[in-house]
């Protein structure tokens, strides 16, 4: 089972209704410094519609109330890196048989871990592209139809990485509160 690609789509919808569809080349962000234990925000975790939310020196568990348990692992099924006063989650997918990261930004403030990601309908991606395309190189992934499917973000360095933060593509996040430390 692809439990990779399971984790981000559940992140976003917490229903499987949808996937990310900003995408990266690379680990994000390029060039920033590879965690190797996440024990920073070692704990579980409450989101407001009581999914849990267990993190571990080294993996990731995400809960629903059905009790569907969907884990990725550090150095297998993820990979973190720090960015600037965060941590970025990047989780592999596959798009057109090429490897492709969907990155989270984790925050944790006052008990509360805080999980950006990219939530964007296919018809706002050509918006998102105006305002990527001054930003970092990147690619439009079209399905059959023509219709756009995905951008494939390519930032060379961490700057390029912080200036499409600021640009807005990480457009939701999602609250989660802390219940009890590990």
């Amino acid at each position: 089972m692809r439990y990779y690609f399971l984790l981000p789509c559940f992140l976003i919808s917490i229903a499987f209704t949808s996937c990310n569809n900003l995408v990266f080349d690379k680990p994000q962000p390029v060039g920033g410094k590879t965690v190797t234990n996440i024990d920073a925000f070692s704990g579980t975790y409450l989101s407001p519609d009581n999914d849990t939310l267990r993190i571990t020196e080294k993996s990731i568990s995400l809960s629903n109330s059905q009790r569907n348990v969907i884990t990725a692992e550090l150095g297998t099924s993820m990979e973190v890196r720090e960015c600037s006063n965060g941590y970025v989650i990047n989780l592999p997918d596959s798009v057109n048989g090429q490897r492709v990261w969907a990155a989270y930004v984790f925050k944790f403030y006052n008990d509360t871990l805080w999980i950006s990601f990219s939530d964007f309908g296919s018809e706002k991606l050509k918006t998102i592209e105006e305002q990527v395309k001054n930003i970092a190189p990147y690619e439009v992934i079209k399905n059959e139809k023509e219709d756009y499917q995905r951008l494939l973000l390519k930032p060379k360095n961490s700057n390029q990485f912080e200036q499409l933060v600021n640009a807005g593509i990480f457009n939701k996040t999602l609250p989660f509160r802390l219940d009890k430390q590990k």
